[in-house]
């Protein structure tokens, strides 16, 4: 008789925490899928991804402008402080 009962009250009881359990997910979910859910998820992903790209044309942008000065002084159009100071094709490429 008592072992009946026992066995109604564990199910019962496990029904009801799956219960619990679903409907929390259930309403979570459903928070997500709202506008402010959504843009909330895009900020914070967004935002870090953001970062990532502005970083990459960063470095993008430095490494160009390091052999666009390397390109100049190969070619004499743009020499280094006291590097070559007398040397006549740096004058002339000074002057176009």
């Amino acid at each position: 008789m008592f072992t009946g009962t026992v066995r109604r009250l564990f199910w019962v009881s496990m029904g009801a925490t799956a219960g619990v359990l679903v409907f929390r997910k259930v309403t979570a979910t459903a928070r997500e899928l709202t506008p402010a859910g959504i843009a909330d998820r895009v900020s914070l992903s967004g935002g870090s991804l953001l970062d990532s790209v502005k970083e990459f044309f960063e470095d993008v942008r430095e490494l160009a402008h390091d052999r666009e000065d390397e390109l100049n002084v190969a070619l004499g159009i743009d020499v280094p402080p006291g590097a070559g100071e007398d040397d006549g094709i740096s004058k002339k490429a000074r002057a176009i």
